[in-house]
């Protein structure tokens, strides 16, 4: 779990300053000035028992990283207009579609936080590898499609914080460039 939420908050860190980057001349764009080269969306997500509708980032972050022997996707992407954050870990290499099931037990996993400028705040943090009063944290990452550093998937996430607290995604998508 600690060293899953170590790669989660990397992998934010990482995204958040990619997103932040950006060209300070007379060439940019409106592409060199949005940040993100990705887009992830979430058709109903919430926290706490509630439903807080749409999640729908369109400066999203896909970062691949390769180091002894052991390769990590890293999806992270931040509400528009808010501070809701969903990040994805995803270990090993992805070469064709390919399903990656989240939860306890399992490498791969989400943290979805409420706040993500506040990472200390830990009743803020809903990991898939908590379990719940009743149920236990988990769901799943479909890699539907990719082309080179073109990416495609879809995912669905049940969290929960350290007190047995509840978030979750349903009919989630994602799509961009691997960076």
């Amino acid at each position: 779990m600690k060293k899953l939420f170590f790669y989660l908050l990397a992998g934010l860190f990482m995204t958040t300053v990619l997103i932040s980057c950006h060209r300070d001349d007379d060439e940019n764009t409106t592409e060199n000035s949005t940040g993100g080269s990705a887009t992830l969306t979430a058709e109903h997500y919430g926290f706490d028992g509630g439903n807080a509708g749409k999640f729908s980032s369109t400066k999203a972050g896909i970062v691949k990283t390769s180091a002894a022997g052991m390769t990590i996707l890293t999806i992270s992407a931040i509400r528009d207009g808010g501070n809701e954050s969903i990040n994805m870990v995803l270990y090993g290499d992805v070469t064709a579609p390919k399903t990656y099931t989240l939860g306890s037990g399992s490498q791969n996993g989400i943290i979805m936080r409420k706040d993500y400028q506040n990472v200390t705040d830990m009743a803020k943090s809903y990991s898939t590898d908590n379990n719940g009063t009743s149920m236990t944290g988990g769901g799943e990452v479909k890699i539907t499609s990719i082309s080179g550093n073109k990416i495609e998937g879809t995912f669905t996430a049940i969290c929960y914080n350290n007190a047995r607290s509840e978030a979750y995604a349903e009919q989630g998508k994602f799509s961009g460039t691997i960076n």
